[in-house]
């Protein structure tokens, strides 16, 4: 019958029962051999030494009567012999009493019958003792002393011989008692030595049992776990006993489980993107580089066109549905040979491996087909379009993030040109990796303070004062100098970064015309927004706060913007104006006559001022339709009651035909070059005075 233990616990509990059990057991037998040795001892010190000592005193009692008798047999005088007669008469009782006694303690028949002897041999003596006692009185020494060696000499030693015998006998059983007591003890003693070894064993037999029930499971318990850490989820993990291993042994398979699904979850997430259930970036740039060894093929990038206005008016359900239509389309049409992701946004990635640039032009247009064809979404109907960067690899190069530079490149050129595809090899136009540089080295030197600004002035051609000065940022680089703007902003535009300069320059400017002020001049100082600037949502409140902080008067900032930072998002773009200008701030368009709305603009924006162009004042004195574009702008501000700034002038005649011609203020290396604070505010001082 093969007996099952649910658990180690009971396992436990059972080598522990069985090594205490045996403990018991040598306890037991300890005890039990000590007691019957405790008895036996009690026996021997009562009984067997007891019975010894009465024979011994029995024999010793008799051989003094003897020595007694011969004592009287030697004295001739009566009064001397009257205390050796009680002396002998007490010897004589006490060894009666001795024999009487010996006989009362329960001896065995063979030890009766000596007692019986001695007995009999004691009432012979007495008997002849007092005949010889009585000789010794009537007849005198002579007779009585033949009668004791004729008679009582020959009882006296019998008596003593069976004595003697009678204590030999007794010492020999005791001594035999002893030595079956010593054996006892040895067997008590071998008993419990080989209970002890045998609860030694069991005890080392049920604990390497035990241990071995739990050890090798766990052993496999722990190289299964190994095998899970290092990766490998297909490990089979045994169920085990229904124990506590056992239960280890599940739950380690349930850790498997939920780790491979939280992995397999993981890795989706980091590899797959969830809307499309395509590859993303990583997981693309991945398998391009696995897929990529010393072959050729074509990598596209396609972006859908009008994406943004179908999000922002249906809605980002339809345009997720939107996009993963595009994704299955893409997918379709591509094949299976190729490798679809998305990158991120409305941007696809699709590599096409083996292929030339004739045989990838053919599939872009298929895709594009495919693309272009009408879908309809929650009843709305959609005609998108889509525009497509191709680089060929490894003629455009062979690292992916070089690739996805290039096609992104090219991608946007195809979107600029509205044409449905351009080849990374149709241009040749790489960015300046100088100014690259400049852009990842801006941020630091925002931090380290390495931007300054610079006012150049506007001179004021009624007053003949400068009454305003424009703000012109610079960056003194420590290893390059002072770097123009034209080097950096259209960069930082590019980036955002523009939304980090912009603040800083504002709180600069105030600074500065607090200074300046202070020095007895107050000219309104102009700065310029980019893009940017003008549709972030916090521009508005933050150029408040600075004023309020500075006590600066609002009149005295204005702000340039140009017409291109209107095309965006106009409709934001005019509010915040609105706002600015409600504020009491001063609003000028620069740059005014490049853009391509020039009259709308001004007839419905809240401006103060129009800054003509560098490219219509340079040399207007000489160059008839610069000057009618000129004189036609300064009178069509004069009726719309706005200022007219004329940049860019350079000579004297340039100067003196603005001035004929009634233009508010001129700004040019012809009035004064840009220069820091510590030359602008003293220049200004001596000019206005002068």
């Amino acid at each position: 019958m093969t007996i099952h233990f649910a658990s180690i616990r009971a396992r436990l509990i059972l080598a522990f029962s069985v090594l205490l059990g045996l403990l018991l057991a040598v306890a037991a037998v300890s005890l039990q051999r000590l007691e019957v040795l405790t008895a036996t001892t009690q026996e021997i010190v009562n009984y067997q030494a007891r019975r010894v000592f009465m024979a011994q005193s029995m024999n010793l009692h008799a051989q003094a009567a003897a020595i007694d008798l011969l004592k009287l047999l030697q004295t001739p005088e009566r009064d001397q012999r009257v205390p050796l007669y009680a002396a002998m008469d007490e010897e004589m009782a006490a060894s009666a009493k001795a024999v009487h006694d010996l006989a009362q303690t329960g001896l065995a028949a063979d030890l009766q019958s000596y007692i019986g002897q001695v007995t009999d041999l004691q009432q012979r003596y007495a008997t002849l003792l007092q005949e010889t006692v009585e000789l010794l009185e009537i007849e005198g020494p002579t007779k009585a002393r033949t009668h004791f060696e004729d008679r009582t000499h020959k009882v006296l030693n019998t008596l003593l011989f069976e004595s003697r015998a009678l204590e030999t006998h007794l010492q020999q059983m005791m001594q035999s008692r002893l030595e079956q007591l010593r054996e006892s003890a040895t067997q008590a003693t071998h008993l419990v030595v080989l209970l002890a070894l045998c609860a030694l064993v069991a005890g080392t037999g049920l604990a390497w049992a035990v241990a071995r029930g739990i050890v090798l499971p766990l052993q496999k318990a722990v190289s299964i776990a190994k095998v899970i850490a290092s990766g490998d989820y297909r490990q089979d993990v045994p169920n085990g006993r229904r124990d506590e291993v056992g239960a280890l042994l599940r739950a380690l398979r349930v850790m498997r489980d939920s780790i491979s699904n939280r992995e397999e979850k993981i890795l989706r997430l980091a590899y797959i993107d969830p809307l499309t259930d395509l590859p993303n970036r990583t997981r693309f740039m991945e398998l391009f580089d696995a897929r990529v060894s010393n072959a050729s093929g074509a990598l596209m990038l396609l972006n859908v066109d009008r994406f943004a206005p179908i999000n922002n008016a249906l809605g980002y359900k339809v345009g997720d549905h939107l996009l993963c239509q595009v994704a299955l389309r893409i997918t379709r049409s591509a094949g299976e040979s190729s490798l679809v992701a998305r990158l991120w946004g409305d941007k696809f990635a699709i590599m096409l491996a083996g292929v030339d640039q004739l045989t990838a032009a053919d599939k872009v247009q298929q895709i594009l087909a495919a693309v272009r064809a009408p879908m309809t979404i929650t009843g709305q109907r959609l005609d998108i379009d889509a525009s497509v960067g191709v680089t060929l690899y490894p003629q455009d190069g062979t690292e992916i993030t070089t690739l996805l530079r290039h096609v992104n490149v090219a991608m946007t050129v195809a979107k600029h040109r509205q044409d449905s595809m351009v080849f990374v090899s149709e241009l040749d136009n790489e960015p300046d990796h100088q100014q690259l540089s400049l852009l990842g080295e801006m941020r630091d030197a925002l931090v380290q303070g390495e931007f300054i600004i610079y006012y150049q002035p506007k001179l004021n051609l009624k007053q003949n004062k400068v009454t305003a000065v424009e703000a012109l940022i610079r960056w003194r680089h420590p290893v390059k100098g002072l770097i123009p703007p034209m080097q950096f902003i259209p960069f930082a535009e590019q980036t955002g970064f523009i939304r980090e300069i912009t603040p800083w320059v504002l709180r600069q400017v105030i600074e500065d015309a607090a200074d300046w002020r202070h020095s007895g001049i107050s000219p309104v100082v102009s700065v310029n927004l980019s893009t940017r600037d003008l549709l972030n949502h916090g521009l508005v409140e933050d150029i408040q706060r600075l004023l309020m902080q500075s006590g600066m008067s609002a009149e005295q900032l204005c702000l340039e913007i140009t017409e291109s930072a209107l095309m965006d998002e106009p409709e934001l773009a005019l509010r915040h104006l609105n706002e600015l200008s409600a504020f009491g701030l001063k609003l000028s368009i620069d740059d005014y006559g490049t853009g391509q709305s020039s009259l709308a603009y001004v007839k419905t924006l809240p401006v103060d001022e129009l800054k003509i162009d560098r490219t219509f004042v340079t040399a207007v004195d000489v160059t008839p339709r610069n000057a009618a574009i000129v004189r036609s702008t300064i009178l069509l501000c004069r009726e719309l009651g706005l200022s007219v700034v004329a940049e860019g002038a350079e000579t004297a005649e340039e100067l003196a035909w603005l001035k004929s011609n009634q233009c508010d203020f001129v700004q040019g290396y012809g009035v004064a070059k840009p220069m820091p604070l510590t030359d602008f505010i003293p220049w200004v001082q001596k000019f206005n005075h002068s």
